[in-house]
């Protein structure tokens, strides 16, 4: 009873990830032969067409009879798509935080070590507020520019949903 129980769990489990881990929302470009691939239960931020606000969800189901899509319980057909953006993961994402986390920590570090350290004539001084500022303004400044990057829909840009089922 058990083992049927078992069997029945697994085979329902890889039927439900073929039914639905088969389609697939493609970001195309033209001249590239790779394109980047988006699935079901990922999160999307788009922006439609006569917008000027970006809305975010996760696609719960990928249409491909209708080139649609379903987030946040709404069909959204892709040809009313007007761009896309994603979260960088770029190096100089990665640098910005990490700037401002030295920038922090450096100002924060500078304090206690100079609250604890027993000298009256130490202090937190403005080379202490400087190098906290530039470095925290720095990170911030990378994070700004570089963060997101943005998938804008044109003649050579464009959305598909596919279904690789067989």
């Amino acid at each position: 009873m058990l083992k049927n129980l078992l069997l029945l769990l697994i085979f329902f489990t890889l039927g439900q990830s073929l039914l639905y881990g088969q389609r697939v929302l493609l970001l195309e470009k033209a001249g590239q032969n790779q394109s980047q691939k988006l699935y079901e239960g990922d999160g999307l931020t788009f922006r439609m067409k006569g917008d000027n606000f970006y809305q975010e969800g996760m696609i719960s189901e990928l249409r491909p009879d209708i080139q649609a899509m379903v987030i946040n319980d709404r069909f959204i057909l892709l040809n009313e798509v007007e761009s896309l953006r994603f979260e960088g993961s770029g190096i100089l994402n990665y640098a910005g935080l990490s700037l401002m986390t030295f920038g922090v920590g450096w100002s924060l570090f500078a304090a206690a070590g100079y609250a604890v350290d027993g000298n009256p004539e130490t202090s937190y001084s403005g080379f202490d507020l400087t190098v906290s500022a530039t470095s925290f303004a720095t990170g911030f400044l990378l994070r700004k520019l570089f963060a997101r990057r943005r998938f804008k829909l044109n003649d050579r840009k464009r959305l598909r949903v596919v279904d690789l089922s067989f």
